[in-house]
């Protein structure tokens, strides 16, 4: 269960970073309504993380089992993308700061502590909607006969 979960965060987060890496080359990084992306992005890697589970244990799979694995995913890949985050608006685009601030997403501690509140931002972004689509996706494969587009 970790291991597919692990597997499929990472490979969440590898999608995540290379979808902001594009809105940066685009010119696009600094509308934050793009972001909403990135949920689908991590709703396609908690979906293929429950189905590649689900498949491994011969089509049984175990509510808690599968919201766990869900979980699993969404928590590794925010990490990874957030610790990605922090590294990139520290040394390499500090411009990003003054988006951030200039939108008030993140609250006016920004100018004081802009690392922590991105990170901690992000990390509760992350995790909550990674364990609601985890959640509405176990709904889904929890039944026996799910056959079907996933």
């Amino acid at each position: 269960m970790e291991k597919t979960g692990l597997k499929y965060g990472i490979f969440t987060a590898i999608a995540l970073i290379a979808y902001f890496l594009l809105m940066k080359l685009l010119g696009f990084a600094h509308i934050i309504e793009l972001r909403f992306l990135n949920g689908l992005i991590v709703a396609v890697g908690i979906v293929l993380a429950i189905k590649n589970y689900k498949r491994s244990v011969g089509g049984k799979i175990g509510y808690f089992k599968g919201l766990g694995v869900g979980t699993i995913a969404s928590i590794t890949a925010t990490v990874l993308f957030a610790v990605f985050m922090l590294i990139y608006i520290k040394i390499f685009d500090t411009s990003m700061i003054e988006v951030l601030s200039a939108e008030r997403y993140f609250g006016e501690r920004m100018t004081v502590t802009p690392g922590v509140v991105v990170f901690m931002v992000l990390m509760v972004e992350g995790v909550i909607s990674g364990f609601l689509i985890s959640f509405i996706a176990m709904q889904y494969f929890k039944r026996q006969d799910q056959k079907g587009i996933f």
